[in-house]
């Protein structure tokens, strides 16, 4: 199944009754979900990521179809794709259940360990280099704002400037950052 049309499941049983059927006759699937306040039958969404992992497949990012639905794309997992750290832990809770597939288990076993837990979020807390910082708080008002955001906002916005590899970038994105703050105004 490789078209836009949703398929939409009342309960992750009759999704993991899908993936027992199709898992390896698919490339992909989109998911429909309804929200709550719907008041129609619908799994949810970490419930289907239980049982895309259980069958070696992963889901893509939200696309909102209208105010009582969305959907998300699940796809089977690539040998070399990245594993979060969620995901590593509720595959082990899924074995220790005894509720992963084979096919969730040869993806599992073909996890790599460099391309485990290195989202920008999973990992400590940087620091900003010095000239950085000490170039982003001459500017007191851009910095005051920056410096009130949450601590998730400031970590993702800090490891993004840091990865850069080249000084120039760097101080092409702190000027991103600065003018955005300036304005009141979050990086997305």
């Amino acid at each position: 199944m490789s078209n836009n049309n949703p398929l939409f499941f009342e309960t992750a049983a009759d999704f993991r009754k899908w993936l027992e059927k199709n898992h390896d006759k698919c490339t992909e699937l989109i998911v429909g979900y309804y929200r709550v306040n719907s008041g129609k039958p619908s799994m949810n969404w970490p419930d289907s990521v239980d049982q895309a992992l259980s069958f070696g497949w992963i889901d893509g990012h939200l696309k909102p179809v209208d105010e009582i639905s969305y959907t998300r794309r699940f796809t089977p997992r690539k040998p070399n794709s990245i594993w979060s750290n969620v995901n590593i832990r509720k595959a082990e809770k899924l074995i220790s259940e005894g509720l992963m597939h084979e096919s969730g288990m040869a993806a599992y076993n073909l996890r790599k360990p460099e391309k485990t837990g290195i989202y920008g979020f999973e990992k400590p807390l940087q620091e900003l280099d010095k000239s950085l910082e000490k170039a982003f708080r001459a500017n007191k008002k851009a910095w005051e704002f920056f410096d009130k955001q949450a601590p998730s906002y400031k970590k993702i916005i800090i490891h993004w400037l840091m990865a850069a590899k080249q000084e120039k970038t760097q101080f092409s994105r702190l000027e991103k950052i600065i003018q955005a703050s300036l304005e009141g105004k979050k990086i997305r």
